[in-house]
C-alpha cells in the first residue's frame, strides 16, 4: 500500500450553496485568461494561490449536527484518517459547528492557513497521513 499525506480542513459555511461558491472552480478562470487578477477558487484565493489541479482535492457539505463519523464516512479513505481528524479536532479544542471538508493531497497547497470570514471559518488542521 502507498502513503498519502492530505492537508485537512474543516470549516462552516451558512448554506450548502454558499460553500460551492467558495471551493469550486470559477469558470471566469479559464475564460479570462488575460485577466491575471483571477484565481481558480475562492478557496485558491484563500490559501494564495492562483490556480490547482482539482484532480487532486476532495470536498463536501454535510449536515452540521451528524457526528464526525456520520458526516465524512463516505470520502475517499475516510476510515483511515477519520480518527485523526477527530483527534486534532480534540487537540485543537474546535467547538465551531462544522459542516464542511476539504483535503488536498499535501503538494497542492504549499502554505495552507485558516481562513475566518464573515461568512464562513475554515480552520485548517494540519497534515494527515493515511493508506491508500
Amino acid at each position: 500500500m502507498e502513503k498519502e499525506i492530505s492537508h485537512f480542513w474543516l470549516g462552516y459555511f451558512k448554506n450548502e450553496e454558499d460553500f460551492y461558491d467558495f471551493v469550486e472552480e470559477d469558470e471566469r478562470y479559464y475564460t479570462e485568461e488575460e485577466n491575471e487578477d483571477l484565481y481558480v477558487s475562492k478557496f485558491a484565493e484563500s490559501q494564495h494561490i492562483q490556480w490547482f489541479d482539482y484532480d487532486f482535492v476532495e470536498y463536501g457539505f454535510e449536515e452540521e449536527s451528524l457526528g464526525i463519523y456520520e458526516k465524512f464516512t463516505d470520502y475517499s479513505y475516510a476510515d483511515q484518517w477519520l480518527p485523526a481528524v477527530e483527534r486534532k479536532i480534540n487537540e485543537m479544542g474546535l467547538e465551531t459547528p462544522v459542516n464542511a471538508i476539504i483535503f488536498t493531497s499535501r503538494h497542492v497547497i504549499p502554505k495552507p492557513v485558516s481562513v475566518n470570514d464573515e461568512e464562513y471559518a475554515l480552520y485548517y488542521i494540519g497534515e494527515i497521513a493515511y493508506e491508500i
